[in-house]
């Protein structure tokens, strides 16, 4: 077996490399968060109009769960993959495939039951194929681009974003056309990557004999004996509630407190969400460049995470206030900026704590809990936050702010990198 200095990559990726790689960053992005922010909201409130919100939130848990399990068995699985095929990606392409048709299982759901298990469904589905393609990272890009790639990949969720709610919220109207979309974009957008990329088998006689009790005991990593890993986690967990609570969220403050549908006649709500998006999609892009290659070159990472979490922290406050909507566009546009900054900068920072470079799956599939747990957390706190009436949108923006400057200052104490 290598040893772990010979584990890790060295050769530089070329520009070609990146390219594919962010734009099957993007098809991923394109795919999951309309579903996330405008779809899933949609279907919530066909189904019970007066309790949306809490269908939202049991739909949003129980697939957060599903999904935060799928995550971290899926890298663990992939690491020990020997396919001829290579590691990764065989489980891209089948997890692409399912979560098309889980697509489909949630356009028919008429009770809140059977939306669940469309959710689950796709929470199996596409963190199969995601966690594939995020361990790409550890398996290909050397330590001195991290920073560089970090940077063009973290233009999946802004971009990705922007161009699904501007499908889903502007361009299309129908709900068979939306899902439909949103399906191509996932299958397109990873078919380059995924026929381009260098993934040599794995050797068989490199996998240990599989025991059902190691491997059960190998996803569980130390904080003690990996702190800088125990931080990151923490770091990243914290900001992604906050990040997971506005985007799950805002939706609803648009409909039912700022009123969109009454303040701009002849519009809805879905085509709010969609300027929104786009204006901090805008502002994100430069800060996410500019973040990442900063920290490559300056080999500085802390100091742009924290500043990040504090602009996405000051943004929410400024939500907090139930603003006119031309501050809300401008707070959107500082929320872009932080929010750019802080993916491109936490991603590179997660690729150089990992503890084994081996275990690139199984340890990213643990920080992947970070992404996932929150979605299961934020409708509990938007629940309880929002209050009896569902519409305490101040404590609930105040709430997010909070944890997001936490988060922040949670990965000072980091070590491992400056």
């Amino acid at each position: 077996m290598r040893s772990e200095d010979e584990a890790r990559p060295r050769e530089p990726v070329r520009a070609s490399f990146v390219a594919a790689y962010t734009l099957a960053q993007i098809g991923a992005f394109v795919s999951f968060q309309p579903l996330i922010q405008v779809l899933l909201p949609l279907k919530a409130e066909a189904i019970d109009p007066v309790g949306k919100a809490l269908v939202l939130s049991q739909v949003a848990f129980f697939g957060a769960v599903v999904a935060s399990i799928a995550n971290l068995l899926a890298g663990a699985i992939s690491d020990r993959t020997t396919s001829r095929f290579g590691r990764r990606r065989p489980w891209m392409v089948v997890g692409a495939l399912g979560a098309a048709l889980a697509y489909l299982a949630i356009m028919q759901a008429r009770t809140p039951l059977a939306l669940i298990g469309g959710m689950i469904l796709f929470q199996l589905t596409f963190n199969l194929c995601f966690s594939a393609l995020v361990a790409v990272m550890p398996d290909r890009v050397p330590d001195t681009q991290k920073g560089m790639v970090a940077a063009f990949l973290s233009l999946g969720n802004p971009i990705g974003t922007a161009v699904g709610a501007i499908m889903v919220g502007g361009l299309l109207v129908s709900e068979g056309h939306r899902y439909a979309a949103i399906s191509v974009a996932l299958l397109l957008g990873l078919a380059p990557f995924v026929l381009s990329l260098k993934d040599p088998p794995l050797p068989k006689a490199e996998v240990p004999p599989f025991k059902l009790g190691e491997f059960l005991a190998g996803l569980w990593v130390s904080p003690r004996k990996h702190p800088d890993f125990a931080l990151a986690w923490m770091g990243r967990f914290l900001v992604l509630i906050a990040l997971s609570l506005i985007q799950c969220y805002m939706f609803y403050f648009l409909k039912d407190v700022m009123d969109y549908a009454s303040l701009f006649p002849g519009h809805r709500a879905e085509e709010g969400l969609a300027i929104l998006t786009a204006v901090s999609t805008v502002a994100s892009i430069p800060f996410a460049m500019l973040g990442g290659l900063l920290s490559d070159r300056l080999r500085r990472r802390k100091l742009f995470a924290l500043g990040a979490a504090l602009t996405l922290a000051i943004a929410m406050l400024v939500f907090s206030m139930s603003p006119t909507w031309p501050v809300l566009v401008a707070a959107y546009v500082v929320f872009g900026c932080g929010m750019g900054c802080f993916c491109a900068v936490d991603m590179a920072l997660v690729a150089q704590v990992l503890p084994s470079q081996r275990t690139a799956g199984k340890d990213l599939g643990v920080i992947n809990l970070a992404n996932t747990l929150p979605q299961a957390l934020a409708p509990v706190l938007a629940v309880w936050s929002l209050g009896p009436t569902h519409e305490n949108f101040g404590a609930f923006f105040l709430m997010a702010a909070g944890l997001a400057l936490t988060g922040g200052l949670v990965i000072l104490p980091i070590r491992g990198v400056r």
